[in-house]
């Protein structure tokens, strides 16, 4: 898939188009687990609410969103190593051939292990200085060579969670696109040969034989030749024949690759018209809306690896959770998703947050911000006047 997805621009376009559609915009809802929850402490509750959000911050989805939901299009995995320090998170991407699913953990969350065995010298150098050693130490205990990625280091996604087996989502495109190609072959073989056109020289007869032996025909075709295109044929005959040309007289000939092109997008379920222009704007939008679908699935994903993550990190209560969500937004609807939060929150629906998560403002910085511009710098946004 590799190999496709930069010799074809079919398979790097599509690939492309759904993973950058992607745009993570999180924020933390608050549910109740236990009626006790209503006589809870409310500094508290708020110190609890605020070390979520940083927390929840430190992963930093959002920076590598996209290169997730493109290693998830082309290998069908997307396998991480997670390096965690006081600051922040970082993710080291594995290439999908050393590694191996092992079991599901948390609902679309994989356990997957490394083998060592594949590893070149050269690819083991350049894995993170932990993993080096976590490899090192591990394979002793090991004895098929395949080391486990504890579940607080790892991160591991699969676009199809029904088999554990890699299967890459556009795998059977390879077929339409070879098809195309050599339907491209054949149409520039066809305009070749419409171009050609084969010019008779008349040899001259003489009781049923051949006048004119080779010697002196030669020079009448060499004089030909150099003074013809070359796509032009020259050949002597006795007789009288008339010239031939090539072109394809077939009333019902058609445009093959583009019929080709058409039929592999079909097979795929995507509209070619996110490719190659739409005929109508609300065919364009329903395809979108359609595709969308498919990231938002991903994003829940996420969502529980997140929630995985946080409950390893001893981010449990009694009486109530928080529960890291994703908007339902890609860069072709965020305007109309804060049209529509903007209408709940109006209509007095406890929903600011969401509001500014729609609007890009993660938890944290919401938190950062409203202390900022309503206590720090209130006297100074305070002198803000409009345009006069």
């Amino acid at each position: 898939m590799d190999y496709m997805y930069q010799k074809s621009g079919y398979m790097r376009r599509l690939i492309d188009y759904f993973s950058n559609m992607s745009k993570l915009n999180y924020y933390i809802d608050t549910e109740v687990t236990d009626v006790s929850f209503f006589k809870v402490d409310e500094k508290k509750l708020k110190k609890s609410y605020i070390n979520f959000a940083i927390q929840s911050s430190k992963f930093n989805l959002s920076n590598v969103v996209h290169d997730i939901t493109k290693r998830l299009y082309l290998n069908d995995a997307c396998y991480a190593y997670v390096i965690e320090n006081d600051l922040d998170i970082s993710y080291f991407f594995l290439d999908p051939r050393y590694c191996e699913i092992r079991k599901i953990v948390n609902g679309n969350v994989y356990e997957f292990a490394i083998n060592r065995s594949l590893l070149s010298d050269a690819y083991f150098a350049s894995l993170p200085t932990e993993l080096q050693r976590l490899l090192e130490v591990s394979k002793e205990l090991s004895k098929n060579n395949l080391i486990d990625i504890p579940y607080k280091n790892g991160f591991c996604l699969k676009y199809n969670n029904n088999f554990l087996h890699l299967f890459p989502p556009f795998f059977p495109m390879c077929a339409d696109i070879l098809l195309i190609d050599e339907y491209k072959d054949l149409a520039k073989s066809k305009a070749i040969n419409d171009a050609y056109k084969l010019l008779v020289l008349p040899v001259p007869m003489k009781d049923g034989e051949v006048a004119m032996g080779d010697g002196m025909l030669a020079p009448y075709v060499e004089t030909a030749l150099n003074v013809v295109q070359e796509n032009i044929g020259v050949l002597p005959y006795p007789g009288k024949v008339e010239s031939v040309e090539f072109s394809s007289s077939n009333s019902d000939d058609r445009d093959k690759v583009a019929d080709a092109t058409k039929q592999m997008y079909a097979n795929q379920g995507v509209s070619e018209a996110l490719m190659s222009g739409a005929s109508s704007g609300s065919e364009l939008k329903l395809s979108i809306t359609n595709d969308s679908a498919d990231i938002f699935r991903i994003y829940r994903m996420l969502e529980n690896w997140v929630s995985l993550q946080m409950k390893l990190r001893d981010y449990i209560y009694t009486s109530y959770q928080f529960i890291y969500k994703i908007m339902d937004i890609t860069i072709f609807n965020q305007t109309d998703v804060i049209d529509e939060e903007l209408k709940l929150s109006q209509a007095s629906l406890p929903n600011k947050a969401r509001l500014c998560a729609a609007s890009g403002l993660s938890p944290s910085a919401m938190l950062g911000n409203t202390i900022i511009e309503n206590t720090i710098f209130k006297d100074v946004l305070d002198m803000w006047q409009p345009l006069k």
